[in-house]
């Protein structure tokens, strides 16, 4: 008798053990479904932001350099930088020097 009592307890306790267990694994279960549903909020803000009208344009602008409708675009032509001289070398010259030979000349 004392037995079948002894192997019950051990019985009841390991059944007690998982129970306690799986309301520890119910816990993290609930903490990352918060944390899933809050970045699944982030997300859909972020979503209906990139699709609004005001980000595209802005995109458009800023991106693509694409103007408005009415917008007047300018293109400017490039500074012609070949006649510019640039010393490439890494001389131990003082930099008063490499000043001179840039602007004064040799």
């Amino acid at each position: 008798m004392v037995g079948v009592g002894v192997v019950m307890a051990v019985r009841t306790g390991s059944n007690v053990w998982r129970l306690y267990r799986a309301g520890d694994q119910l816990k993290l279960a609930e903490a990352e479904l918060v944390q899933a549903q809050e970045e699944h909020d982030r997300l859909q803000a972020r979503l209906s932001e990139v699709q609004s009208q005001e980000f595209i344009e802005k995109e458009a602008l800023e991106k693509l350099g694409m103007g408005r409708s009415g917008d007047v675009i300018l293109l400017l032509p490039q500074e012609e930088m070949s006649n510019v001289k640039y010393p490439m070398s890494n001389e131990a010259k003082p930099n008063w020097r490499k000043w001179w030979d840039l602007y004064i000349g040799d």
